[in-house]
């Protein structure tokens, strides 16, 4: 019985000597930087690449002859990043959706945008509206006029709730840019 069990000691998989530190010391730098970029946290992006480390010895990669050992890495580091990433959206969504239950909006009464305006501003607030691209003009009126969130927007758009953002943040700031003028002409802040 003996002789059995140390005939399957010596046929069980041995285990294999990974060069952790050599990659460790080769990649780490270039690994970490991805990572930052792609979180915008340098500490987050040192303990998804710690991660990583403890990855390669618990289930190494086959990094024999012609094996790109740099692509590996890479795409485990990158994949961790994006956990990363989703765990903190849903994280911020949880939070916004708690606070939108905490204080749910007011919408803006339409004539609240002409308030303290001339006709003559007002008609001018509104040709600069209508000359926003479509998507611009859309997301602008149901943020600032109709008070709907950016989930709606999104929604409404068909676009992500990002691209319903840029929206709302690019035609605001055009029109800010072509009413500078008329913000000093009447006066108001």
């Amino acid at each position: 019985m003996e002789s059995a069990t140390l005939t399957e000691y010596r046929s069980a998989p041995q285990p294999i000597d990974v060069p952790v530190d050599d990659w460790a010391s080769r990649y780490g730098d270039e690994l970490e930087r991805h990572v930052t970029r792609m979180l915008r946290s340098v500490d987050e992006a040192r303990d998804v690449v710690q991660e990583l480390w403890v990855t390669a010895l618990r289930v190494p990669p086959d990094w024999g002859e012609g094996s790109n050992i740099r692509a590996w890495l890479y795409r485990v580091a990158t994949r961790r990043a994006l956990d990363v990433l989703s765990a903190r959206r849903r994280h911020d969504g949880a939070l916004e959706t708690r606070s939108r239950e905490l204080e749910p909006e007011r919408p803006v009464r339409p004539d609240a945008a002409f308030r303290g305006l001339s006709r003559e501003g007002a008609d001018l607030v509104r040709t600069r509206v209508a000359a926003l691209p479509s998507r611009q003009r859309d997301a602008v009126w149901l943020r600032w006029i109709e008070g709907v969130d950016y989930e709606t927007i999104a929604q409404r758009l068909d676009c992500s709730q990002d691209a319903a953002r840029a929206n709302v943040y690019q035609g605001l700031k055009r029109l800010r840019r072509e009413l500078a003028g008329l913000w000093k002409e009447e006066d108001l802040r």
